[in-house]
């Protein structure tokens, strides 16, 4: 089943809105600078987002240029490619399908500076091994409680090749119409259908019995990333007062623009 990233990765990666300070009266600390957010995968078509910054003060002053009207251009295979604006910060090119290995440079002016980021597709996972494919899980209710160790299943463990220290992120989406939930949320809001682990640099990754949250069929997406993803997730944190960029590709804007790649595999959760 091909990734669909709008419904999956958006959902887990929602990108930190950057917030600058400043001071009412103290223009001279906040810059209009563009924030990039685009995740390139394979089989789809190349799409960005350009956003403005929100700061803490309204008295600021920003540029002039239109969001939703700028000159963006991909430079690919030594040909230069003019995205269209749709609205909301959105280009596309409905005619450019990303393809694995390739490599892309995107280019804009905003704010009278020149703003420019590249990235690649980095190559599918290969030799994915999962150990289990059925995770059988006793359903906990109020008056059960949570299960004892001796009846947790092991963890199910994926496994892949990663000669080179590659970065890695495993997402777990369930795949039913209708929830069932494994366990007793009481008064708490019910967690979504998907969950994701933090991104690694080593060949495999554990998914424990107590990660799932509801019965059923879910699919297990690893996608291979790019170093500027692992350090947005680890930069996710950023605040108004430390504010640094995790893309280090992108010049005179902040954000991310990355590629990505993956395979899919399946589990499915059902009681003893």
């Amino acid at each position: 089943m091909k990734t669909k990233i709008n419904d999956i990765f958006f959902i887990f990666l929602l990108f930190v809105v950057i917030v600058i300070g400043c001071k009412k009266g103290d223009n001279q600390k906040f810059t209009d600078t563009p924030i990039i957010e685009s995740y390139l995968e394979p089989d789809s078509f190349l799409n960005i987002t350009i956003t403005r910054q929100i700061p803490f003060s309204t008295d600021v002053d920003y540029s002039p240029d239109d969001i939703n009207n700028l000159s963006v251009k991909i430079l690919y295979n030594n040909s230069t490619h003019i995205l269209t604006p749709i609205g909301n910060g959105k280009y596309v090119d409905s005619t450019l399908v990303v393809k694995e290995g390739d490599n892309y440079n995107l280019s804009f002016t905003y704010n009278s500076k020149n703003v420019s980021a590249y990235t690649y597709i980095p190559s599918k996972p290969v030799n994915i091994v999962q150990s289990e494919t059925v995770i059988k899980i006793e359903r906990m209710d109020s008056t059960s409680g949570p299960p004892s160790l001796g009846t947790m299943p092991d963890p199910v463990t994926i496994t892949w090749d990663n000669t080179d220290a590659s970065y890695y992120l495993v997402i777990v989406e369930n795949m039913e119409p209708t929830l069932d939930p494994i366990r007793d949320f009481g008064d708490k809001t019910p967690p979504g259908n998907m969950f994701r682990k933090s991104p690694t640099n080593s060949s495999s990754e554990e998914i424990r019995a107590m990660d799932f949250q509801y019965y059923g069929t879910h699919r297990v997406i690893l996608f291979h990333v790019l170093p500027d993803y692992a350090a947005l997730y680890e930069q996710n944190s950023t605040s108004s007062q430390n504010l640094t960029n995790p893309s280090s590709s992108i010049v005179n804007g902040y954000g991310i623009f990355t590629g990505l790649n993956s395979d899919t595999l399946y589990i499915e959760v059902s009681e003893p």
